[in-house]
């Protein structure tokens, strides 16, 4: 049987490829901005990539058709025309759907099941277009090129997810858009190949359409090159945007980054609550090293009080509503550098310098609220303990004048009573006389006590080795005086410097010690006496602030007594002061010593715990030189013991 003889126009194939490769791009483009996206606009542009890929490979078919040629009138059903055209984009679309909601990774059955599809929307869409022909001759086909034909298209296809899926840079996508291009051609001529028309009668062509095919080509491929440049402009723009917003995003990231670093960082304690539950929303390292545990436990308002240790000066708990953040909120109030006690996790109680204030939105309504503190627990002790160096200097000098007005009193007393003694025979007024001249003498004992604390005594400095010393007080004095029950120890450092001190001082201040470690004692327990180097830095930092720097001889005497309070060691240097029974001591022992180490050029401090014993040691200037050493005598002298 005779077949039509077909030719095509070359401009017309040119231009069909052209509008391939252009749609494969566009497809491979808006696919990326399918899954850039989310939600509504996600959808928006999932159907902008169907109907502009779609209608680019509809395009591409339609003008390679009318690239046909058969020398015969060839005319085209509107109607099918048209369903050609739908089926395009809608195997796209679903297609696309398929591979957009789980990207960038659908998996290969996904991905070849979507192919499928897409592949079988193209093939129904190109015979479906051979189908709209109206021309007087009828069309046959060979069974293995339309197998191939839908082989190539289902193979272009996902050929395309894939491209799309794997986000490739701009070179190799434009080289995956070409052979896209091609294969969706190919697919179109190998469709073509496997149709042949013979001669018929002539036919209706009902409402088919007669345009130059030229003419025809040019318009479709114009109104296609268009919509796919607004697409392609659409999606240049979105990417602006997007890189807008991630550059924005970074920079906020980058941002919150540098201020959450700053806050962990910050050395003062920051705590953020909401202002409608009152549970803490942040806080920063700081505050819990402050607190001593974590803040982020407290569900609402009304835990605080349980769950936070915050008190009262006189140690009575905070109620929830008395916490500085729930004021700033509840009450609207910025509290400014107030202060408060807080027991922490180990039961320690510190002392915290509180900021906080509201937190409000456009519309002045309270959202968040923010709390500032510091452990100021060094800059209270330092207070505290300036206060009592002050109290004790001008007890100082108070005593220091009523001793030099006693004494004045003290010798004219005893003149008198010394010359009573000496031109008296009466036994009786001589008994009188010396039980006079006793009392005096410890009158004269208390004023030079009075005189040490107020260091106003006369020293006469020397260098003394302790590395005898202590040993021979130990062994020859101690021992004895305190009794069985006390069991005295030394402990010598290695290589021990001379320490520069007064010696009759120095023994006094360590019997005084020693009478009150005893005293701490009554079932008897350990004595020790300790002494070692202590060069400027090694020294305790509140000793450290108050000496020059140079080296020290630190001479230890501590017991496994009863112990001290903190309040008692508040007040244990004052004069007169004592925590001892009426006529068990004078209060006057800790003075002496505080006087001794004051007047030497050294210090003195008391570590003590209830229960737990007490230590009190003296700091000593190291002596210049190891020459003119002196050793103190193994007995002391009378009135030297407090």
């Amino acid at each position: 049987m005779h077949h039509l003889h077909s030719t095509h126009d070359p401009l017309l194939v040119g231009l069909a490829v052209l509008l391939a490769v252009l749609g494969s791009w566009t497809a491979l483009d808006l696919l990326r901005r399918v899954w850039a996206n989310a939600g509504t606009a996600r959808r928006w542009w999932l159907a902008g990539a169907a109907i502009a890929t779609g209608a680019s490979i509809w395009s591409t078919h339609f003008v390679a058709m009318l690239a046909y040629n058969l020398d015969i009138a060839v005319r085209y059903d509107l109607d099918l025309t048209v369903l050609s055209l739908v089926l395009a984009i809608a195997a796209t679309g679903i297609a696309f759907a398929a591979v957009s909601g789980t990207a960038p990774s659908p998996g290969p059955v996904r991905i070849a099941c979507a192919g499928t599809v897409m592949g079988l929307g193209i093939c129904l869409m190109h015979y479906a277009g051979m189908a709209a022909m109206r021309l007087a001759a009828t069309p046959s086909y060979e069974i293995m090129l339309v197998l191939a034909s839908g082989i190539i298209a289902v193979g272009a296809s996902s050929l395309a997810l894939v491209l799309a899926l794997g986000n490739p840079p701009g070179p190799t996508r434009a080289v995956g858009a070409l052979v896209l291009g091609l294969a969706i051609t190919g697919m179109h001529y190998t469709g073509m190949a496997a149709v042949s028309f013979t001669p018929a009668p002539e036919t209706q062509f009902g409402n088919a359409f007669d345009i130059p095919a030229q003419m025809l080509a040019i318009g479709i491929a114009a109104c296609t090159l268009l919509l796919l440049v607004l697409a392609l402009t659409a999606a240049m723009f979105d990417r602006r945007l997007e890189l807008m917003a991630l550059r924005e995003a970074e920079a906020l990231r980058r941002s919150e980054g540098r201020l959450r670093a700053i806050l962990d960082q910050l050395p003062i304690g920051v705590v953020v609550a909401d202002a409608t539950s009152g549970k803490i929303v942040f806080s920063n390292p700081e505050a819990a090293r402050a607190l001593g545990h974590q803040l982020g436990d407290a569900p609402n308002w009304h835990a605080y009080a349980e769950r936070f240790g915050a008190l009262h000066a006189d140690g009575r708990p905070l109620a929830a509503g008395e916490y500085p953040l729930a004021r700033a909120v509840l009450l609207g109030e910025r509290v400014e550098r107030e202060q408060m006690l807080y027991r922490r996790g180990d039961q320690s109680v510190v002392h915290l310098e509180v900021n906080a204030a509201p937190v409000r939105d456009e519309g002045h309504q309270v959202t968040l609220a923010i709390a500032t503190f510091q452990d100021v627990t060094a800059q209270v002790q330092a207070e505290q303990a300036l206060r009592r160096a002050q109290r004790l200097e001008a007890m100082g000098q108070l005593t220091g004048g009523v001793a030099h007005d006693f004494n004045n009193l003290l010798m004219v007393v005893s003149g008198n009573l010394q010359l009573l003694v000496r031109r008296t025979s009466d036994e009786v007024l001589l008994r009188f006389a010396r039980g006079a001249m006793e009392a005096l003498r410890r009158g004269a004992d208390i004023t030079r006590r009075l005189l040490a604390f107020a260091r106003e005594q006369p020293l006469e400095p020397a260098p003394i080795d302790f590395t005898a010393l202590l040993p021979d007080i130990a062994d020859n004095v101690l021992s004895r005086m305190l009794g069985g029950a006390v069991r005295v120890e030394t402990e010598i450092g290695p290589e021990l410097w001379p320490a520069l001190a007064d010696r009759g001082e120095l023994q006094a201040a360590l019997l005084n010690l020693a009478i009150n470690a005893r005293d701490a004692m009554p079932q008897g327990g350990l004595l020790t006496i300790a002494a070692r180097n202590a060069s400027s830095e090694a020294l305790p930092e509140k000793v450290r602030d108050s000496l020059p720097p140079r080296d020290y001889v630190a001479i230890s005497v501590s017991d496994t007594g009863t112990g001290m309070p903190e309040e008692v060691i508040a007040r244990a240097f004052e004069p007169f002061f004592t925590t001892k029974a009426v006529g068990h001591g004078s209060g006057l022992g800790l003075s002496q010593v505080y006087g001794f180490a004051q007047q030497s050029g050294g210090a003195v401090a008391i570590t003590s715990q209830p229960g737990e014993g007490t230590c009190v040691t003296i700091w000593l200037p190291r002596a210049p030189g190891d020459g003119g050493i002196e050793h103190l005598p193994s007995h002391p002298s009378a009135g030297r013991v407090a």
